[in-house]
């Protein structure tokens, strides 16, 4: 059944190639494909529709592909683990739940922001922006934090390339609330 199915597409493959050859040969003057087109053309009349029905595939396979292209998203959600015949398939939030789990004992998950891309069929790489307010005192609780998600990421993906990248962003420090505040008019 596969052959057959091989062989049907293979000759509908065949036919558009002849067919665009075919038209192409009535836009540009090809030397001799286009005298053998003409004639043909002449002695065979049903020809002309052929070429009709060439144009509406050729244009129907590229609005097709124009929809696909666009309707298809360029970011994985999933990720697939294959081992021989098996295939696992880990969603994109259940790695993101064992990244956050890991720096979540070290800092607060509300001052961190965190994306999580799967690149390829089996590698992540996560990258956390932690705001604080002085690089070089919070440069070690980086290296921690980097150090806790790879061994968690190990643990859990154990056959999985991760890459983690920890960015420390200073922050001004914000003034609070009762010291931005204007003063009481009432005297």
């Amino acid at each position: 059944m596969k052959r057959l199915l091989k062989i049907i597409f293979a000759f509908i493959i065949l036919l558009l190639f002849v067919g665009t050859l075919g038209l192409l040969s009535q836009l540009i003057d090809i030397p001799w494909l286009s005298y053998e087109v003409n004639e043909l053309l002449y002695n065979y009349p049903w020809l002309f529709t052929f070429f009709e029905w060439i144009l509406l595939i050729l244009g129907g396979l590229l609005f097709i592909s124009l929809i696909v292209v666009l309707s298809v998203s360029g970011r994985r959600k999933r990720l697939v683990v294959k081992e021989g015949k098996n295939r696992i398939e880990i969603p994109k939030s259940t790695v993101e739940q064992i990244v956050q789990d890991a720096y979540s004992t070290i800092i607060h998950p509300d001052k961190t922001k965190m994306t999580v891309k799967i690149k390829g069929k089996e590698k992540v790489a996560v990258k956390l922006r932690v705001d604080v307010r002085s690089k070089e005192r919070f440069q070690p609780l980086g290296e921690e934090i980097k150090d806790t998600i790879q061994n968690a990421l190990n643990t859990a993906l154990e056959s999985i390339d991760s890459q983690v990248i920890v960015h420390l962003r200073e922050k001004e420090p914000t003034e609070s609330t009762t010291f931005g505040k204007k003063q009481s008019r009432v005297i």
